[in-house]
């Protein structure tokens, strides 16, 4: 029996591709979801990979809800237009075949992919949210007394109609089993939640997988109590950290005041800080790169201020001592429209320079040039 004929019988078993020759079936079909944040994006080449399960883990208030809503609001955005496209696609083809027909019927009756957020902790802050997310285009299972057990069943129920293109369980941390949950108080328990959330991963990494589902499960960290070297670690047991294709670990940064100034720990009133991410595992790019991205407490993530950053790091801005200069990525020094050489004082003066609304343009532009250079080091 030849390859060919084993090749063809094993994925008509299976109604699928199981085996196939070449790498096209490991490359992105799609584009990434990614973050207000372009530090965030580069620190990802190009951001959350798409079908695959994610971990934001880290101390309370040290970010990772805020950044699971952001990618929730820019993958509504990305779901809409991926929507828009399909279906301009579809009635673009002169005469549609029959399945190409129902494709298109069932595309419709759909619409765009979905996100779906289980507050299990019952803390979302929907004024907050709404810094990025279209609430009223959420969907939210928020429960009252279910187990762990039960919550994973609803959330499988979800994802299993191949509706949603983002999930975020907010957290895994506060879960209960059911086998605690139905005995006393003062019985000591042990495993927590690691037999059904073990059992969980093991169907959500297929369910991801069919239906290009990415699943941000969100962790807290917590003392290694039973370790005579102490330290940290996440929740859950082994086979979810073993199943996350990402862990990203969140701590709180530097407090900041409205000029972008840092201050200390014990300030009054900080108008932000600055969100600290390390990546201790990564399967979907290289590890090379551990960044920060800025926290405004008004208006949420402070992009322009991230792209100062990266256009700093990446050489779009020289910076000689206290003075700025734009450099265009053929290396030439950027001019203003009346030819003089645009120099700034002061990083806090490039941000302003930046969001004047005469400059709108040039701060697209290198919003654009840095988006580029970002996904020219995508693997």
């Amino acid at each position: 029996m030849s390859i060919l004929t084993v090749v063809q019988e094993v994925n008509k078993k299976f109604k699928s591709e199981v085996i196939f020759q070449g790498r096209v079936k490991y490359e992105q079909s799609k584009n990434k979801l990614k973050f207000t944040s372009c530090r965030l994006n580069y620190m990802l080449y190009g951001g959350l990979p798409r079908g695959k399960l994610i971990e934001f883990a880290g101390e309370e208030n040290s970010g990772k809800t805020t950044t699971a809503l952001d990618a929730v609001g820019n993958a509504q955005v990305l779901f809409a237009q991926e929507y828009e496209d399909e279906l301009k696609a579809f009635e673009e083809i002169p005469k549609r075949n029959k399945s190409q027909e129902e494709a298109y019927k069932h595309l419709k009756a759909r619409g765009p992919l979905k996100c779906l957020f289980v507050d299990c902790e019952n803390t979302l802050d929907e004024d907050w949210a709404e810094l990025g997310v279209n609430v009223d285009e959420l969907w939210v299972v928020k429960p009252t007394n279910q187990t762990a057990e039960q919550v994973f069943d609803i959330v499988q129920n979800l994802l299993e109609t191949g509706e949603f293109g983002l999930a975020v369980l907010d957290s895994l941390a506060v879960l209960i089993s059911q086998d605690v949950y139905e005995e006393s108080n003062e019985k000591r328990s042990y495993g927590g939640i690691s037999i059904p959330l073990t059992r969980f991963t093991k169907q959500l990494v297929q369910i991801c997988s069919r239906f290009n589902t990415t699943f941000i499960g969100i962790n807290q960290l917590r003392d290694k109590i039973n370790s005579p070297m102490g330290g940290k670690d996440t929740t859950g047991g082994r086979a979810w950290k073993h199943n996350a294709i990402i862990r990203l670990f969140f701590s709180k940064g530097n407090f900041f005041d409205e000029n972008g100034k840092d201050l200390t720990r014990n300030t009054e009133s900080p108008a932000g800080n600055y969100v600290l991410i390390n990546m201790p595992k990564t399967k979907a790019c290289r590890p090379d790169r551990r960044v920060s991205y800025t926290l405004n407490y008004t208006f949420g993530i402070d992009w322009v201020s991230d792209l100062v950053d990266l256009a700093i790091k990446l050489g779009y801005i020289d910076q000689s001592g206290a003075w700025f200069r734009f450099v265009s990525k053929d290396g030439e020094i950027l001019t203003d429209v009346d030819g003089e050489e645009i120099k700034l004082q002061g990083r806090q003066s490039v941000v302003e320079f930046l969001e004047a609304e005469e400059n709108l343009d040039f701060l697209q532009d290198l919003d654009d040039d840095i988006a580029k250079a970002i996904s020219s080091n995508v693997r």
